[in-house]
């Protein structure tokens, strides 16, 4: 009997699907002439100019597998070597060395190779296919070529990345080892649809559109930024012929290049008189050309006049890139679905004006928009024609969350690694309670209020006050139906109580005993008369309340802390067992308070935690802590730790998730902190019991807890971490992003550049744990675009960092900054540069502006 079992939010998407039976028609129909053309029984005779790819024509075995059978199975991307033999631009032929010394060697192995593979596939010994070793190095042509001749065996899912994602999602719970036994992964991914039976009769190219209609894994669209030519001269045929347009027609055919390090070269060539032979300009205007051909459908293009203003913004067509002879100039396109309805002026972006084909994010395309004027004849700017989410980061830490439950962003300082958690946090936790949330609420000026909502998500936390006859008593509140209480003894309290908190009250002298139930109505505040206090509405009075007598008696309430004080004051705290144990007493004395005792959680789902040398086991799982005693002094007594509450709180409410973000996780001991939890964190130890060695109570982490830390390498390497602290966490490393800084211009420094090269200069003294990341120069999401930010940012930020990597080796220093900044006679920095922001600047300028 199969034990895996569809999850049930993949059944409610196939109860709605339906087939396009169009595109089941027309894929048919290409299959069909996909054999006809290439019969099996030519395998064997197959010449190598038939096969390869590169020959400026457009035919031959692999131009058709790649584009004119692209709907048959993607494997577009990447270069040319996917092949195993192509031809270079020079004529020359390229080809695996593993193959042969030769291209005839090679290509008689190769084809040997395929012609036994599909001998294998008709005689359905398919597990031995994956051991074919000379066809290790070209998964997806093994793959698509095997789904042409045998379509009812294959699913045209062709990358690896693909298969594994789609295993994933629909068996979070299944292990599988990341090797390029991609025949072994397809079958199965086909068996687990074919168990299902609604899906046992679909051909396995609906069953193909079905997966990335329900879970595709290139959700997250880019978006580029691209104008159609100066000035847009070039849009109107742009516009009406659905496509955008570059130059840098001298590269020719960008397919035709084997690889991007030799496309790298050749633009290095061509265009170093133009770019004054500056290496880093020439990387990064390569870098923009060759991203026309990382563009997939559903891509988004905004098509840009200057820099304020939006043509239009459209959809990514397939094929995406295409190079088009036939075009006068500016043969480099894109194809383009275009909704002119976006069009609008927009606040002036300086980057636009230097940049060609620049990379946006979501969050910074969402600002962008919401400051727009309408030109366009819709209803406005907004970030249609495609739907976007967050970007590629969340969603792998997404996956990797569910496959491990706690997961490590680790990396330079400034990389954005807390920045990246809290919004994570919110659109994960948004996500899993089914009100996912959008890019405007992710934006900066919204994330404390997102996090607020699932940090003040519970019933809040039980106050004990006290109140005094001779003054005010608690029949006063239900008289006048609400109090401003005052500020007394323990001022501490005070500031800690939120809306929605329950107050137990309880009356002194003569009374001396729990006498009301209320609520607070507002926090901490100054009211009309100038008083500075909480606001309490009453909720009932309650029968038969415990007395002081009976109070100091109990073995729960006789260490809390009205009663350690002797309810001399105003305002106390109860911790959650004293709280939890008291109502329950109080609603066996008095049932009608039953109505007004919350059952929801009171730990929020989302909670905030740094870890620092001093942080400890105790903090985090028990210990015992010093408390104010009844005589003045201080007794130990045993106190749940923060992690501790929050799985016992998750363990009463199984169906909600649970995050905790722990910043500086490395800054601590780890092992020490975690203790038995070690064991415990592991996804398949999950509802695992140990005994604690203090409380001696039965502890478990649930599966509904998961954790997110972040960790500064810069610190601490991952090297130096307990190995079995290790094989628990997903790591996911966060670099500099340098794409982010692309196109700003600060008085003639290229912010990009100047971090890339120095990145390159740290990287060759320090390693790359101490780079320096992108967030340095950026204010609320933008790159900083004036001279003195910048000035601040490296004198006050990056500069003693730099110090503290050299060990006050002034050298070193130089060497990363330039001598412009070193008093050489006197073996420091020079204080007169630095204090000066001309002078420094300047001398930075002159140091990165050097050709390399």
């Amino acid at each position: 009997m199969n034990e895996w079992q569809a999850p049930e939010e993949f059944l409610q998407f196939l109860a709605d699907y339906s087939i396009d039976q169009e595109y089941s028609r027309v894929t048919g129909e290409k299959r069909a002439e996909f054999q006809s053309k290439y019969p099996r029984e030519t395998w064997a005779e197959m010449s190598l100019q038939k096969y390869i790819i590169g020959t400026g024509e457009k035919t031959g075995f692999c131009y058709d597998l790649e584009f004119r059978y692209r709907k048959l199975g993607g494997i577009g991307g990447g270069n040319a070597r996917k092949f195993g033999l192509y031809q270079r631009n020079d004529g020359r032929i390229w080809f695996d060395p593993m193959l042969g010394d030769s291209p005839e060697e090679a290509w008689v192995t190769l084809r040997s190779s395929i012609v036994r593979m599909l001998d294998l596939a008709e005689a359905g010994q398919w597990e031995e296919i994956d051991e074919i070793s000379e066809l290790s190095n070209i998964p997806m042509v093994r793959l698509k070529t095997l789904f042409l001749y045998h379509p009812d065996q294959i699913i045209p899912v062709n990358a690896r990345d693909a298969l594994l994602h789609f295993h994933h999602a629909l068996d979070p719970g299944q292990e599988l080892e990341r090797n390029y036994n991609v025949v072994t992964y397809n079958r199965g991914l086909l068996q687990k649809l074919r168990d299902i039976d609604l899906l046992k009769s679909w051909n396995t190219w609906d069953l193909a559109k079905l997966l990335y209609d329900w879970s595709d894994p290139r959700k997250a669209a880019r978006i580029m930024k691209i104008p159609p030519g100066e000035k847009a001269r070039f849009w109107p045929e742009c516009l009406s012929n659905g496509y955008i347009c570059v130059g840098w027609d001298e590269m020719g055919d960008l397919t035709d290049y084997e690889s991007k390090d030799a496309f790298r070269e050749r633009f290095a060539t061509q265009y170093a008189t133009m770019y004054g032979g500056h290496k880093s300009t020439m990387v990064r205007k390569g870098n923009e050309l060759w991203r026309l051909t990382e563009l997939r459908p559903g891509d988004i293009v905004v098509a840009n006049n200057g820099i304020s203003s939006i043509l239009a913004v459209g959809t990514v067509q397939d094929p995406p890139y295409q190079w088009r002879p036939d075009r006068h100039e500016y043969k480099h396109t894109v194809n383009v679905e275009w909704d002119t309805s976006q069009a609008c002026t927009v606040v002036p972006q300086k980057r636009w004006g230097v940049t060609t084909v620049l990379e946006i994010s979501p969050e910074e395309l969402t600002r962008i928009l919401a400051g727009a004027t309408t030109t366009g004849t819709g209803p406005g700017p907004s970030l249609s024609p495609a739907p976007i989410t967050p970007g590629r980061l969340y969603e792998r830490m997404e996956r990797e969350l569910e496959r491990t439950g706690q997961i490590i962003l680790y990396g330079p300082p400034g990389t954005g690694k807390t920045y990246t958690t809290r919004r994570f946090a919110a659109w994960w936790l948004a996500k899993q309670s089914g009100k996912p949330i959008g890019l405007k609420e992710l934006a900066a000026e919204n994330i404390n209020d997102l996090e607020r909502r699932f940090k003040l998500a519970s019933a809040g936390r039980v106050w004990w006050m006290v109140a005094n006859p001779a003054n005010w008593s608690w029949d006063q509140l239900f008289k006048d139906g609400s109090v401003q209480y005052t500020y007394g003894r323990l001022h501490r309290n005070f500031p800690l109580v939120q809306v929605g908190d329950l107050v137990i009250g309880y009356e002194s002298t003569p009374v001396k005993r729990i006498v009301a139930l209320a609520r607070v109505n507002t926090a901490l505040g100054v009211d009309e008369s100038g008083e500075l206090g909480v606001h309490l509405e009453p909720l009932k009075k309650i029968e038969n309340g415990m007395t002081y007598d009976e109070l100091q008696k109990d073995v729960v309430l006789k260490d809390s802390e009205p009663l350690r004080f002797r309810n001399q004051g105003t305002l106390f705290a109860l911790n959650v067992d004293e709280s939890d144990y008291l109502l329950s007493a109080l609603n066996e004395r008095d049932p009608g308070i039953q109505k007004y005792l919350s059952t929801e959680e009171r730990i929020p789902q989302l909670t905030w935690l740094t870890f620092h040398a001093s942080y400890s086991y105790e903090d985090f799982i028990e210990g015992f802590r010093p408390v104010a005693s009844t005589t003045g002094g201080m007794q130990l007594r045993l106190e749940d730790g923060v992690f501790k509450q929050i799985c016992r709180e998750a363990v009463a409410y199984p169906d909600k998730p649970y995050l905790v973000c722990i910043d500086e996780v490395n800054r601590s001991n780890i092992a020490k902190v975690l203790g038995e939890l070690v064991t415990l964190l592991e996804k398949d130890k999950r509802g695992m019991e140990v005994i604690l060695p203090q409380s001696k109570e039965r502890f478990t982490i649930p599966p509904n807890v998961h954790l997110v830390c972040t960790m500064n390498t810069a610190d601490r390497s991952i090297k130096l971490l307990d190995a079995a602290v290790r094989r628990r966490f997903s790591f996911i490393e966060v670099m500099p992003d340098l794409d982010l800084l692309e196109g700003v211009e600060i008085d003639g420094l290229m912010l990009q550049d100047f971090l890339a090269e120095l990145n390159r200069r740290i990287a060759r003294r320090e390693g790359r744990e101490k780079l320096i990341g992108h967030s340095y120069f950026l204010k609320n999401g933008v790159p900083i675009s004036t001279r003195t930010a910048f000035c601040d940012r490296v004198r006050h930020d990056i500069l003693p960092l730099l110090e503290e990597y050299c060990y006050d080796d002034i050298s070193a220093l130089a060497g990363l900054l330039g001598e412009g900044l070193i008093d050489t006679e006197a073996q420091t920095i020079d204080e007169t540069v630095i204090s000066n922001e001309d002078d420094f600047f300047n001398s930075i300028l002159a140091e990165f502006s050097k050709h390399e």
